[in-house]
């Protein structure tokens, strides 16, 4: 019995809502519209990837802010916590750069 209720326990703490969620949205929706109004205006490669890291400071702040929020919370150090917001804004960046860089290559023929 007790160990169907430390089952239960645990399942709902992982179920706990994303503290992230939010500013992670914001700073994703950020970056797809940075993205989009790239391709609509047929920006290079070198203009997008020039531009790109001065866009979406503000929600990129918030969205740190809200990593090392999570993170310490879960207990992690300072340094731990801020090396996750980093790898995390790295991805976001990262696949939004790699989706405008197969947006505006031509298909190959077959």
């Amino acid at each position: 019995m007790i160990s169907t209720v430390l089952a239960f326990a645990l399942a709902g703490a992982g179920m706990q809502s994303d503290t992230t969620r939010a500013a992670r949205d914001a700073f994703n929706a950020c970056l797809r519209t940075y993205m989009q109004h790239s391709i609509d205006t047929h920006a290079t490669m070198d203009a997008f990837t020039a531009a790109f890291p001065q866009q979406c400071t503000t929600e990129e702040a918030a969205y740190r802010t809200a990593i090392i929020q999570r993170e310490s919370a879960m207990r992690a150090t300072r340094a731990a916590a801020e090396q996750t917001a980093t790898e995390e804004i790295q991805d976001s960046r990262t696949n939004f750069h790699d989706r405008f860089e197969m947006a505006i290559t031509p298909a190959s023929p077959h």
